[in-house]
């Protein structure tokens, strides 16, 4: 079996009496999950090879209340019999307590050591080391680390019709937004008013909105063929 000692238990009113803290830790590590131990103290002291003397002086402390416990429950006893008609076998009374902080716990550490290994993760998957010096990938490489899945034919076909100046970045980000508004079935029209729009007056004088301007503006539904070249500028 295996159980949790808290560091509490030695800086409580068990200090100085150290058969107490013995027997309690080996009760602690022998009960079941419900923290019953159904055991005699010559069983505990068979199966711990500690003295029979001292598990029996420890249960004498533990049984008797305290007033002075953190947990009031059954008047700060730490143990209490299962039977009363028998002197042995024992319910430990903040068993459930303990395991639900131990729960915790463990969940909390769990958390951390998922936070650690994200950054690390993270901290591989963005950076190279070329000699001593650490080197950034390009947006476009960190947008395609992010992905949770390959870019599509019909957005690849979107990517590589726009002009080449206006896609240096965002790739990853334009791609997000191509696949939440499943635009993969209106590829021909948004392909087709990119074409009308790069014989425009504005795209042929530089006036040209990034991809992703142009994906969250759904442009291709409006009239920006004869847009202005002002009009263009304030969108990029």
């Amino acid at each position: 079996m295996y159980g949790k000692i808290f560091s509490k238990m030695y800086e409580g009113t068990l200090y100085g009496q150290w058969e107490a803290l013995v027997t309690f830790q080996q009760m602690i590590v022998l009960c079941d999950a419900d923290g019953m131990i159904d055991m005699t103290p010559q069983a505990i002291a068979s199966r711990t090879s500690i003295p029979l003397r001292i598990i029996k002086k420890g249960i004498e402390v533990l049984e008797a209340p305290d007033q002075h416990s953190r947990t009031p429950d059954q008047e700060g006893r730490r143990i209490e019999r299962i039977d009363a008609h028998r002197p042995w076998g024992w319910h430990l009374v903040n068993h459930a307590k303990y395991m639900s902080m131990q729960d915790a716990d463990m969940v909390r550490e769990q958390t951390r050591e998922r936070v650690r290994r994200h950054r690390a993760d993270k901290a591989a998957s963005v950076t190279v080391t070329d000699g001593n010096a650490p080197k950034r990938h390009t947006d476009i490489d960190i947008d395609t680390v992010k992905q949770q899945r390959p870019p599509s034919g019909e957005f690849v076909r979107f990517w590589t019709a726009w002009p080449k100046n206006e896609r240096k970045h965002s790739k990853g980000k334009c791609w997000e937004c191509w696949r939440k508004a499943s635009l993969d079935e209106q590829v021909e029209p948004i392909l087709a008013h990119v074409d009308r729009l790069k014989l425009s007056d504005g795209w042929r004088r530089g006036f040209v909105p990034g991809p992703l301007v142009y994906l969250n503006g759904r442009r291709w539904e409006g009239a920006d063929d004869a847009a202005q070249p002002s009009e263009l500028r304030l969108a990029i």
